[in-house]
């Protein structure tokens, strides 16, 4: 595994499990403790099983120098949420810590201790849900987040290096359970395909190599798309074409936006049905992604969170929204400038029925008329974020003013104004 070492700073995914510690074990004696830390999720799933293991890793990277960030998620309450299983909502919001760390650049990539049991396990589960081909090559040793480099270490060589060295771990009751999917399949069904097929495992990672092969060749015929602010534009002629690389487009596409676990067929042939379907039709899909019909496009578009009512405007200042701010300032930012003065006492609010607008230079009309003039697709409505007083638009922060509040020979203090996130300053 000397191809780690390009990496300046990792992160190692461990849970106190048997295979993980062996990972950590052989970090701590293979590499500075400079370049790597420890990352623990826990879950609150478990009660005091869940504690003990997370206290487990925590003193044992304590034992070793190692630096242990603690997660404490509270999972039942993101599945009950999100509408989640147990197993679906752990797994995503694992996966979004780590995306997490890699894209603040605390770690180059999360390394974790998937083996090739584990990857077997995954091309199956892929299978079973009603994966196209691209499910068939299971997980990548590295996708740009997950570090997977043991997935051709078996678990027979990981139980021989951990009972060799005396290496401790703790046993997660969990993973006896069958409950779980993944469960079922390691307990009941893969002893009975082993038992009939001896090279069961080894016949499915060779699957997953000529699959790998033939995805490689898909991908370059399958990049028509473009990723835009607002979401990833599919034009309608590819998704009318060969029916492979359709398939493979919107995969692809998925993928530009969001993670695409529990994405399976039923999905993307919804997707594509789209393109014969009216305008404005669309489909919700799994981890709050969805599918848009719009005009000569289908758009796909993670679900955004809901801005604010904030309050009243009494000057210069940043505007709570939630994830984002309205910056009202002195220094320029945006392209949007007005007259402060004659924005004192308006509301900071979302949309309402009966809005109307009078954009620079032109004629009122009703809010809604003027949005789909500047073709805002209707889905993006409900989240605009206006400046008003009664139900006479002022300022449309995302477009533009109105002619009331423009900058005239009168105007005593200009403000620039713009949504921006909270951690960005401008």
């Amino acid at each position: 595994m000397d191809y780690l070492k390009s990496f300046d700073k990792l992160a190692l995914a461990i849970s106190g499990g048997r295979d993980s510690m062996a990972l950590l074990h052989w970090f701590c004696n293979n590499f500075s403790k400079d370049n790597f830390f420890v990352i623990t999720v826990h879950h609150n799933l478990r009660g005091d099983e869940g504690r003990r293991d997370r206290d487990f890793v925590v003193q044992y990277c304590k034992s070793q120098g190692v630096e242990c960030k603690v997660y404490e998620e509270d999972i039942p309450a993101f599945c009950k949420a999100c509408g989640y299983t147990v197993e679906q909502g752990a797994r995503i919001r694992r996966r979004q810590i780590f995306a997490d760390a890699v894209q603040a650049k605390e770690a180059q990539r999360v390394v974790t201790a998937h083996h090739m049991q584990d990857q077997v396990e995954s091309i199956l589960m892929h299978i079973f849900r009603g994966s196209g081909i691209k499910g068939l090559m299971g997980m990548a040793m590295d996708d740009g987040v997950l570090l997977r480099p043991m997935l051709s270490v078996s678990r027979e060589q990981i139980e021989e290096y951990i009972s060799k060295l005396g290496i401790p771990y703790v046993d997660d009751s969990s993973n006896d359970s069958e409950d779980y999917t993944r469960n079922k399949l390691r307990l009941q069904i893969m002893p009975l395909i082993r038992q009939a097929y001896g090279g069961a495992d080894n016949n499915v990672l060779r699957l997953s190599e000529r699959a790998k092969e033939i995805c490689e060749y898909l991908e370059g015929q399958s990049k028509n798309f473009d990723v835009r602010q607002d979401g990833v534009y599919i034009h309608i002629d590819v998704l009318q074409g060969e029916r492979v690389i359709a398939t493979n487009t919107v995969i692809n596409a998925v993928d530009a936006i969001t993670t695409r676990v529990d994405l399976t067929q039923k999905h993307i042939d919804a997707i594509i049905a789209l393109k014969d379907r009216e305008n404005g039709a669309s489909v919700n899909l799994p981890f709050s992604l969805t599918a848009h019909k719009q005009g000569e496009f289908i758009v796909l578009v993670k679900a955004q969170n809901e801005r604010k009512y904030c309050g009243i405007v009494d000057g210069y200042g940043d505007y709570d929204l939630g994830e984002e701010v309205l910056r009202i300032s002195k220094e320029k930012v945006g392209i949007l400038r007005c007259d402060l003065d004659k924005l004192n006492g308006c509301e900071i609010r979302n949309r309402r029925e009966g809005d109307s607008f009078r954009r620079y230079k032109g004629a009122s009309k009703s809010l809604g008329d003027y949005l789909t003039d500047i073709k805002v697709p209707k889905r993006n409505r409900d989240n605009i974020v206006v400046i008003a007083k009664e139900n006479v638009v002022y300022v449309l922060p995302q477009y533009e003013i109105a002619d009331a509040v423009k900058v005239d020979e009168d105007t005593k203090n200009i403000a620039y104004i713009a949504i921006v996130p909270k951690c960005r300053n401008i």
